[in-house]
């Protein structure tokens, strides 16, 4: 069990109950404020936009969940991270400041400038094209929705797998109504939070929400206590004005600024899990023996952690029989995602600042809407490069996204058969990714020796600075009949164009070139200033020999040495569309069946990574859902099922590719894969002070066609073999020469990539077929059973206990699906005990996670073949105190 500062929780907990007993004290000097009417038994309703008008969600042929301001207050769920039990078939998984949410097998992986989100966020209206963006604080919301599958026609943008939209709460013209919480909690958090709303006449209103959050790390540095990973520090303004002169017109204008600084989270996974490697020639091998090492490049304490057996490649001189190998050094607490011992303190800096304007003009017949944000964004973050108590190396990444979004909604408000959405949407993102890798001057330290050693610069860093640029524009319709009084048939479509243009420079434009005339990389550094404008040369043109293609430009004075490139741009083009028919059985129970179609464009990969594939493909979906949506009893008991199946063409996939002493993201297209299931809501309110709900997603997601697919490392693997005196040749390639032997890993289906090793061809290089292989982040099932019961106290106040348990079958967390990157079944426990002590005051304590079970929900392979991951916040629990004053 993890010990925690008892002494200063105390101190921020008294502080918090002071502050409620003066709250107190003002509520008592007005008229006595009784609690509230304990809840009816009955189901409450939550509107829904899912088809972008406001509806009851029990009665439209989508699977949504919908969860209002209180649920999300009596739960303390304070962002999307925490969401897992409030919809069947969501997961999340994050890295760092990267938010990796899952829907039905559709997963967020790639989160770099080059590549789009799969499942699209939406803050009210407007959608968010980073993935750090999804991990905003909820503050002021009204509700959020999350829309299983794919929404291709109605949101369009990047909503391949899914949506979940955000909705805030606009100005009240009525009411002047706030409130004022104070939290404190485990790892020294205190959150703070504040909403006034202030009528300031008939037409217009004013609305301000702000917070502040603060809290040590959960993930703690026994090297270094200062560089906790996870940790809070994060300021958040929002203030909204909202102008109705008439009952036709309404307008809000938001505008919203978020401030997080602290160590942040690291980069793509904070701590290494172990990697492959063949035990009898000491090479990695993919899916052999695990090996818990630390095998960044540079780690290296000079011991042999492994000694030949049988000869490596040809077998001679330091790869013969008896050879020893150092591998790396020994893993700090294996297996403990919650300790690290890394030496850098790294940083997280990120700004969000955004504005937008929601108006609509209402009509007799039909209303216009229009939707205008825009959206500057800037994070910076860094990260140990070498995972350890060693100096060897640091990550630095610079993520920065300018856009503006318009759309334009025409929308029926007649009450005839006919009902209808029409608009067009336009989207411009310009983006710049910076990736710097910067090598120090090495001191290793290992536990497998007594002093550290100090060694010479493991050499070259790298630098990787892209430009990404978007244009969208996209129209839709979706139209519904109303047949019969039962019977609604929806028909829907969207034509989306987007223009992509992408351009990347390395710091060879900007480095002192060393005695040989070459840049010398040894000299890249975190500060390394932007390469020139000239650097990324010119689409369609390139001066650079050997020939790199189209768009690349090398140094004039030396065409051998790459500077950067420009390619040319690149549209794609699509029409998606949805069919629904929905049923009503009765008032309370529908039945629908649809058909929809989604796709996410495709892409560039900078030429730093792979030369050979310069785009990848867009993606597409194809899906049919049959459900029913049914409530029963007196409107006491609430069952929705939906039945679903995906499939996928042209999955965007990500691999990290070697490059010098790092790894950078590239992306790649799997063939096929289908995903199918079925989904299971269920709430009960039978009993008036009792609630229960429930929720089941069963899903096998597997690729139906993946071949030729490059393991993370150690596809093959050379050793000595005497008895093979004439070489191994499979289909006129040579595979392996005389008095040597191939090996594949072990549990693939692995051969020779189509194209490779053949005269006049590239090299040869091998891949395994990964057809049937699971999903990754594709739970075989998952879901979640809360109940609460009400209390009254003496006092009249209510006291309101609830657990919320959270099961998952497991899962893997990588497309080639070995051992070592699952995460097995678990469940997980919350306790929330909400005292609503009178009309104005409640008070929350919580435990989450309460058995602290580890969990890991981001597995990504790195630099030297390690195993990089990321876990699930440990247990957590606090004290959460609200005033809320209004006039009535």
């Amino acid at each position: 069990m993890k010990q925690y500062p008892r002494k200063t929780l105390a101190v921020q907990v008294a502080i918090a109950i002071g502050a409620a007993g003066a709250m107190s004290g003002v509520t008592l000097a007005q008229a006595p404020a009784a609690p509230s009417a304990p809840k009816a038994a009955g189901i409450e309703t939550i509107t829904v936009t899912a088809q972008r008008r406001a509806e009851n969600p029990q009665e439209v042929p989508v699977s949504v969940s919908a969860v209002g301001g209180d649920q999300l207050a009596e739960r303390n769920i304070t962002d999307l991270s925490q969401m897992e039990s409030m919809s069947p078939g969501f997961t999340f998984g994050r890295s760092g400041t990267d938010a990796r949410p899952a829907i039905r097998g559709v997963r967020t992986e790639n989160v770099a400038i080059n590549g789009d989100t799969t499942i699209g966020f939406f803050v009210d209206g407007i959608y968010k094209s980073r993935a750090q963006q999804a991990l905003a604080s909820f503050i002021d919301v009204d509700r959020v929705e999350i829309q299983r599958g794919p929404q291709g026609t109605l949101y369009g943008r990047n909503t391949f797998g899914g949506n979940i939209s955000i909705v805030t709460n606009a100005p009240d013209l009525k009411k002047f109504e706030g409130s004022v919480s104070l939290l404190g909690g485990a790892f020294n958090r205190v959150r703070t939070e504040g909403v006034i709303n202030i009528p300031l006449n008939e037409m217009w209103a004013v609305r301000f929400a702000g917070a502040v959050d603060r809290a040590d790390g959960y993930v703690k540095n026994d090297f270094n206590s200062s560089a906790d990973l996870f940790d809070q520090d994060l300021k958040f303004g929002r203030v909204a004005l909202r102008f109705k002169p008439n009952a036709q017109f309404d307008a809000v204008l938001r505008v919203e600024a978020t401030d997080q600084g602290g160590n942040g989270g690291s980069a793509f996974g904070y701590k290494q899990k172990g990697t492959y490697y063949d035990p009898a020639s000491c090479q990695q091998l993919f899916n052999t023996t695990e090996l818990r090492m630390n095998v960044r490049a540079g780690n290296r304490d000079g011991v042999n952690d492994c000694v030949r057996t049988v000869g490596a490649g040809a077998g001679a001189g330091a790869n013969a029989v008896g050879s020893g190998v150092d591998l790396g050094i020994p893993l700090y607490r294996a297996g403990d995602g919650y300790r690290v011992d890394t030496d850098y303190q790294s940083f997280l800096k990120l700004k969000d600042t955004s504005a937008s304007l929601d108006m609509s003009y209402r009509m007799d017949a039909f209303s216009l809407r229009s939707i205008t944000g825009y959206t500057d964004f800037k994070a910076e973050r860094t990260s140990d490069g070498d995972f350890s108590a060693s100096t060897i190396a640091i990550d630095y990444q610079r993520t920065t996204a300018k856009t503006f979004t318009q759309e334009l909604q025409l929308i029926s408000e007649g009450k005839g058969p006919l009902g209808y959405v029409a608009g067009y949407y336009y989207f411009k993102d310009k983006l710049r990714g910076t990736f710097i890798n910067q090598q120090l001057p090495r001191t290793v330290r290992s536990a497998a020796i007594a002093a550290p050693l100090s060694l010479p610069q493991n050499g070259a860093g790298f630098f990787d600075d892209p430009f990404a640029e978007t244009e969208s524009n996209a129209f839709y319709a979706q139209f519904s009949w109303k047949a019969t009084n039962q019977l609604t048939l929806t028909l829907g479509g969207r034509t989306t164009e987007d223009k992509k243009d992408f351009r990347f420079a390395n710091a060879n434009a900007v480095l002192p070139r060393n005695a040989a005339g070459q840049p010398d990389g040894n000299l890249i550094t975190l500060a390394t200033p932007a390469p020139p404008t000239s650097a990324y040369g010119a689409a369609g043109t390139s001066n650079c020999n050997p020939v790199r293609g189209p768009g690349f430009y090398c140094d004039p004075a030396n065409p051998s040495i790459l500077l950067g490139g420009t390619y040319d741009q690149k549209t794609f083009k699509k029409s998606t569309g949805r069919f629904a028919a929905d049923y009503k059985l009765s008032k309370q129970n529908l039945l629908y069946v649809a058909y929809s179609t989604g796709f996410r464009s495709g892409g560039f990969n900078s030429g730093q990574a792979l030369e050979q594939v310069r785009t990848f493909l867009p993606e597409e979906v194809k899906a049919v859902e049959i459900g029913s949506k049914n409530r029963f009893f007196d409107n006491t008991l609430q069952i929705n099922v939906a039945a679903f199946s995906n499939k996928y063409t042209n999955l965007q996939e990500q691999r990290q590719v070697p490059v010098g002493a790092t790894t950078i993201s590239t992306i790649f297209n799997a063939a096929k894969a289908k995903a199918e299931g079925v989904e299971l809501e269920v709430e009960w309110r039978g009993i008036e002070r009792l609630s229960v709900t429930a929720g089941l997603s069963l899903l096998d997601a597997k690729y139906t066609s993946f071949p030729d697919v490059a393991l993370p490392f150690g596809t093959s693997i050379l050793v000595t073999d005497a008895s093979n005196v004439a070489g191994t040749t499979v289909n006129g390639v040579l595979i392996a020469p005389p008095g040597q032997r191939r090996v594949f890993a072990p549990g693939y289906s692995c051969g020779v990539l189509p194209g490779t090793g053949g005269a006049g061809q590239p090299a040869v290089a091998f891949g395994c077929d990964l057809t049937g292989k699971r999903v990754p982040y594709a739970s075989r099932y998952q879901g979640s059973i809360s109940a609460a019961y009400e209390f009254d106290t003496p006092n009249g106040g209510r006291v309101t206990p609830m657990v919320v348990a959270n099961f998952n079958g497991g899962f893997y967390g990588q497309p080639t699906n070995a051992e070592i990157e699952k995460q097995g079944a678990y469940t997980k426990f919350d306790l929330k005990v909400n005292w609503e002590i009178n009309r104005n005051f409640n008070a929350l304590l919580y435990v989450d996670n309460v058995t602290d079970k580890e969990t890991i929900n981001r597995f990504v392979w790195g630099g030297g073949g390690a195993l990089q991951v990321s876990s699930a916040p440990p247990r957590t629990f606090g004290l959460r105190l609200n005033y809320n004053f209004k006039s009535f």
